[in-house]
């Protein structure tokens, strides 16, 4: 009875250990997640487009655009429900810094992307072909593919399709790029629907770690909020004040900075400093005797319109034909131009060398910077001014660090919100009513 039940267990248990065995030799491999499929890039994002559509619905709705009542929540989920595409989830997408780029979303219905596809036809020179065993269907004049797989889509637009489809459907599960773990798990901007994530090979010139950027918008425009981190210290901080020039309408570019320098004068080895003198260079500023002189204040002022007097000799023949010099007075518009920066005593120095190298220019009792208006100087206490009105611009105490720039009719804004030892958080606001405007939208 004995041996009996001891051969029943060796039989069982051989049994048992076969079937676990098996289980390894014949185990089927788990399909990659759509996060395994992504490939890296100089640049990656995530956005939820549902959520995006609530966020600029007010946006679209307040400029009256004509698409509006084709981007609500609404309008969205119900065309991704008809082609089998999951916009409840997210979408990833990558680019490089040559212009290929591309994204990845999750389907619910691969069956239903062939009606997305034959509407498409209809509108589009769109034709398929295949590789590897896999199809793709392309718009060849545009470089524009597509090619899906049970649960995926993948759509890119570039020369360098192939590579990239081979990279997306050879993926294995749990294989999730690096640099991909490294953008998902950061906690900035972890409530936002759209953000970017920069893993772009220059920005390591700087020694920065980690560049990242979130969308916000409102009815007038969108808001780029930033987030900057660096590997080594940042050797400058923000100032509690200092003067700077009150803007009005008629400001086009404003420049307004407010940094203590103190430590960053003196750490010439750092990558900012280093990066910023050898652009420096390539222009021919005497960057190393401005850091030696300046005392972090800088202000930069452009727009509107100023007269200036300006007084001239003409040649003129008297009714005896002999050529006589009379002195005459003209009155020349010219662009509202400012700046105004805080040297200490090392300030003369670094003037003498802005004008050795051509850089400023004194001219008809007055200076030039270059291409600029004629300006007139004046110093009062550690702050050197060049203006070209009769007199200085207003004079107002400034704590932002911001940059206004006009372009093509839009004015867009940037400041610096905070700084830490290693971090930097930014926003760049940009209003888009002359955008649409200019693209003929509105």
């Amino acid at each position: 009875m004995y041996r009996k039940f001891l051969t029943l267990v060796l039989i069982a248990g051989s049994l048992g250990l076969v079937l676990f065995v098996k289980s390894f030799l014949f185990e089927q491999p788990k399909t990659p997640r759509l996060l395994d499929r992504l490939p890296s890039a100089d640049f990656l994002a995530k956005a939820n487009i549902l959520e995006l559509a609530k966020e600029t619905n007010s946006l679209l709705q307040y400029n009256k655009l004509s698409m509006r009542d084709f981007t609500t929540y609404e309008f969205l989920l119900g065309q991704g429900k008809q082609y089998g595409i999951d916009l409840e989830s997210n979408l990833y997408l990558f680019a490089n810094e040559n212009g290929n780029w591309g994204a990845l979303i999750r389907l619910t219905d691969s069956s239903k992307v062939h009606i997305g596809m034959e509407r498409l036809s209809k509108f589009a020179a769109l034709q398929d072909s295949v590789v590897g065993g896999n199809k793709f269907y392309y718009i060849q004049k545009e470089q524009s593919y597509l090619h899906y797989g049970k649960d995926y889509a993948l759509i890119y637009q570039g020369n360098d399709f192939i590579r990239t489809l081979n990279q997306v459907v050879s993926a294995h599960y749990g294989a999730q790029q690096k640099v991909w773990k490294e953008f998902l798990r950061q906690k900035q901007f972890k409530n936002e629907h759209l953000v970017i994530y920069a893993n772009w090979p220059k920005l390591k010139r700087f020694d920065i770690q980690t560049a990242m950027f979130a969308h916000d918008s409102d009815s007038l425009g969108f808001r780029l909020k930033s987030y900057i981190k660096k590997r080594t210290p940042l050797y400058f901080s923000l100032k509690r004040s200092g003067l700077s020039y009150k803007s009005d309408l008629q400001t086009d570019r404003l420049i307004d900075i407010h940094l203590d320098v103190r430590e960053f004068k003196q750490q010439k080895q750092d990558s900012v400093y280093v990066q910023l003198a050898q652009l420096s260079r390539k222009i021919g500023f005497p960057f190393e005797r401005f850091m030696a002189a300046w005392n972090g204040d800088l202000v930069y002022q452009e727009g509107g319109k100023q007269i200036q007097e300006v007084r001239f000799i003409e040649t003129i023949l008297d009714d005896d034909f002999n050529e006589t010099e009379v002195e005459r007075l003209r009155y020349d518009t010219v662009a509202g131009f400012a700046v105004l920066a805080s040297l200490n005593r090392s300030g003369p120095q670094f003037i003498g060398k802005l004008a050795q190298k051509g850089l400023l220019r004194e001219d008809e009792n007055g200076y030039r910077f270059l291409f600029s208006p004629l300006l007139h100087f004046q110093k009062s206490g550690p702050y050197y001014q060049y203006f070209s009105a009769a007199t200085s611009p207003r004079v107002v105490r400034s704590k932002q660090n911001q940059v206004l720039w006009k372009y093509k009719g839009t004015k867009y804004y940037f400041k610096i919100d905070k700084l830490t030892r290693y971090e930097i958080f930014g926003s760049l606001q940009v209003p888009v009513r002359s955008i649409l405007r200019r693209n003929k939208l509105i």
